[in-house]
Parts: structure tokens; sequence; C-alpha cells
């Protein structure tokens, strides 16, 4: 056959001139300000080919406009529903999706050991086993029809329950949730399944190095607590219906309630249907008020603990008591610990431990952020085992160079820049930020809180940052968890070994 050349011609023509025009820079109508430096670069060009005479020579030489960044305030979204319910309304029409979290403040907590493997089935087992009236398959079936989720927490402070749904079934889904919330039936077959799913977890508690360094964490630092203990494969086999039944009685019966709804919602008509919803909530209260669970206390002897487990990468935290907020202590630790171990490629233990050295993948630094119990520091790495002894040396020479001469003025900037930066990443949703600002009035945030800050972080010195990690990363005071092979660890003798099967708080 023979080739039409000019067709082909004529075709590349116009798709280099479609492309040409579709790279020509356009005016939108919703932009409604060009920064002056970006606006006179476009204007000088000369032709669609030449090079404004006001762009850098070198990208390294482009000056961006001074970062800008004001939190949302939780007054602009905040409603009260009635006495002791209150909450946020975050409103977004991008997408036509709700999503509502209700948080109740409770205290729920097991008073005997055999109560604690029907205690953690609870939480889920309101949702799962519906009722109202409704099956577990018919609420399934229900919720999948509509692309919609209902889920359930109880935990030592606080109990909650979330709806996830498309706007247009936010009413009916309101109401499928207060049949199944406030009269929630215990169905013994999905109890059943529950119960195998927690046996076989059980099970598998110990399957990888880092389930053993977490619970190897707790047992080392933790006094024995009700909050921590433990059930066993036979505790959870032996639950019954009536158990969890018992136990959720005065669950969302709570006096303060604090709720987050975001996404496609009017505020004014959100408002209407949950006085609505809320006002004729049915619960059973309890007989008598909970007792406070009581808060962590650290019972821990400084010292190196090891689980023997033979394995190539050792996992290994080292952790100190840190503060429970608020307190004066918490930003200038958070900048010291980015500095040290938080800003991943930019910390000195990331350069000296694997940029230089290779050890490790990777090894931070944290500062703990509680609000109900003491908070612990954190210095957390894998490594070779061969190599545990010489990591270890090199991340308390940084600590120790830290300490006692201070970061550079690089160093505080940079880490100060990128802590201030980061706050954005919080508000990233209307989900986000309408939950963000309801656990922070549980907590007792002030509405000033994120304006504070930026305030706090960019008020952080040098010495500040000195003093900090002299006090809160210092190996003499901190308890040092290792899981891998103990024949590798003569070195770091002395050291006390844990046994795997004695980790449990029982």
């Amino acid at each position: 056959m023979k080739t039409n050349y000019k067709i082909y011609i004529a075709l590349g023509v116009s798709l280099v001139a479609m492309t040409s025009c579709s790279m020509m820079p356009k005016k939108s109508p919703h932009v409604k300000h060009v920064p002056d430096m970006y606006a006179s670069a476009v204007d000088s060009s000369s032709s669609a080919m030449g090079v404004s005479s006001q762009l850098p020579e070198h990208y390294s030489k482009i000056e961006f406009p001074e970062y800008k960044y004001v939190a949302p305030y939780p007054k602009d979204f905040r409603v009260e529903i009635a006495d002791g319910i209150t909450g946020y309304i975050v409103s977004d029409s991008t997408l036509p999706l709700v999503d509502f979290s209700v948080y109740f403040e409770e205290s729920h907590l097991p008073q005997v050991l055999k109560d604690e493997a029907a205690f953690e089935m609870v939480g889920s087992m309101i949702r799962r086993g519906a009722g109202g009236g409704i099956s577990p398959h018919v609420l399934e079936d229900s919720l999948e029809f509509v692309s919609a989720s209902i889920s359930t927490s109880v935990g030592t402070y606080l109990s909650a329950f979330d709806i996830n749904c498309l706007s247009a079934n936010f009413p009916s889904m309101l109401e499928l949730a207060k049949k199944v919330l406030t009269d929630p039936a215990f169905d013994k077959n999905q109890l059943e399944i529950m119960k195998a799913n927690y046996v076989t977890a059980y099970e598998r508690r110990y399957e990888t190095p880092a389930k053993v360094l977490s619970a190897l964490k707790a047992k080392v630092n933790y006094a024995p607590n009700p909050r921590l203990w433990d059930a066993n494969a036979a505790e959870y086999k032996a639950v019954t219906a009536a158990d969890v039944k018992r136990l959720a009685k005065g669950v969302f019966s709570s006096k303060r309630i604090v709720f987050a709804l975001a996404g496609d919602v009017n505020k004014d008509s959100a408002v209407v249907a949950l006085k609505k919803f809320f006002a004729d909530w049915k619960v059973e209260s309890p007989k008598a008020e909970s007792p406070k669970p009581a808060p962590l206390a650290f019972a821990r002897k400084p010292g190196v603990y090891v689980v023997d487990k033979d394995i190539t990468q050792a996992n290994i935290t080292m952790n100190q008591p840190f503060v429970k907020r608020p307190h004066p202590d918490y930003y200038p630790t958070a900048v010291a610990s980015f500095i040290l171990g938080g800003g991943s490629f930019s910390s000195r233990l990331m350069n000296r431990v694997r940029s230089d050295e290779g050890l490790a993948y990777s090894v931070y630094s944290t500062v703990g952020n509680d609000y109900r119990d003491t908070a612990m520091t954190t210095i957390a790495l894998q490594t070779k085992v061969e190599t545990v002894d010489f990591a270890m040396k090199l991340i308390f020479e940084e600590v120790e160079k830290l300490a006692k001469n201070g970061p550079t003025d690089e160093e505080l900037v940079q880490a100060k820049k990128s802590l201030v930066e980061s706050l954005p990443s919080l508000f990233d949703s209307p989900a986000a930020t309408a939950s963000i600002f309801a656990r922070g009035e549980l907590l007792g945030k002030s509405d000033d809180h994120y304006l504070e800050y930026v305030k706090e972080i960019n008020a952080v010195t040098a010495e500040q940052v000195k003093t900090m990690i002299a006090k809160y990363f210092s190996r003499e005071k901190m308890t040092i968890s290792i899981v891998g092979p103990v024949a590798m660890f003569d070195s770091l003798k002395p050291f006390t070994v844990i046994p795997l099967d004695s980790l449990e708080f029982r």
C-alpha cells in the first residue's frame, strides 16, 4: 500500500502546534495574585523559546516568598448541641462524603484479670453483634450497598463510634447507627468469629522481632497495671456473650460528648440534625461510676535487657522517662530530638550511623507526646548483630557531642523551620481538622494551642537544646531493650536476659 506522507506531515504539524499552545502560560481566572518575581519573569519573555533575564542562573539561587501559615482556629468550627455535647463541623463540598466521629469521655477498665479477654472485645462487638432488631448480616449488607461504614471502639479514657458515608446517605446512617449502638445485641456467632481471631493473634503475638521488642520495652519500663494486662488463649476461648454485655454497660453514656463532623454538610442543617440525633439518645446508665484508671507508673532500673532470638538483625530501643504535657520542656526537647535523630537525613544519628558507617537502614529519636501519662524519649534502630556495640557507641558519642557543644546555627534554624512547616500536615483534610479539634478539647488544649506551637518552637535556643539532650537522652538513665541472639552480645555485659514467656503482664 502506498503511504500518504502528506497526511502524516500535516498531522505532525497540527500536533506540534497543539502542544505548543498547551504549554504557553495562561492566566487563570482563579488566581488572585501572582508574586512579583514570577510575574516579571513571565512578562519579560521575548519569545516562546527565550529565557528571561530575571530568572536565576542556577536553581540554588531561586528565592521563595517567606513561608507563612496560620492554623485553622477551633472556635471558627465549634458548635454546642446541648449541655455537655459540643463538637466541630468542618464543611467541604469537594467530594460528596461525610466523616462523623463521636467521642465519649468515660473510663472503662476491667477490675479483675479474668475480665480482660472479654473487655478487649467490647468495642468491636457493640458494632459487629448488631442490635436494635437488626442482624449482623443485614447490617453488613445495608452498609455495603451504599459503601458506608460504622465502627466502634472502647478505650481506657474514651469510647467512640465513627460513620463514613456518602453525604446523601448520612441521615439514614445516623438512624441506623443509633439503633445498633444504643441497643447492641452481641450476636453469639459473631462473638465466636471474634474469639477465633483473638486466639490467632495471641498465638502469633511474638512472630516478629518488632512485636517482641514492643513487649520487652513495656515490660522493662512499666510497673504492673490493669491497663497493661494481657489475656491468654484459654481466656479468649472462655468469653461468653453475657461477659461482653456485662462489661459493655455504661458505654456511650457519658455526660460529656465531643464530636467531629466533616465533609459535604451544611453547618446549620447539621446542627438541627444532630440536636435531634442526641435528644433521645437511649443508653443504660452504669449503676455505679467506674473507678478512674491509674496512670502508668515507671518501675525501671536503667541497664541493658535482652530477649534471646536467633536473628541476624538486632532490634534495639533505648528509652528514658520524659514529661506529661503540658510541660515547658516539651518544645525544646522536640527541637533537640529533631536535630539528634528526628529529622531523617538531616539528623546527626542518620548521618553518622547510616550515611557515614552504613550500620543501619533507619536510626531515629523521638519524644513522647502524652497528656494523660508520663511519656518517654526514644532512640531506636536495627543493625547487624555483629555491629550492635559499635552502633550504640556512635549513637552516644553524638548524644554527648550535642549535649556538650549544642547545635550549629544552621541545625537549629532547619529544625525549627521543619517542625513549623510540618504543621499544615495535621490539617490536611476536613476530617483531620475536625478530629484534631475534638480530641484537643477532650485533652484540655486551648483554642490558641496551634498558634502557640509556632511561637514556642521558634523561641527554642541552642542552650536549651544542649540542656534537654543531656537531661532526657542520658545513657545512664536509659533502659536499652534488645532482641537478638544473646551469644553475640558479650561486649554489652552486664545485661539482663528476659525470657520470652515472661513478657506478658498478668
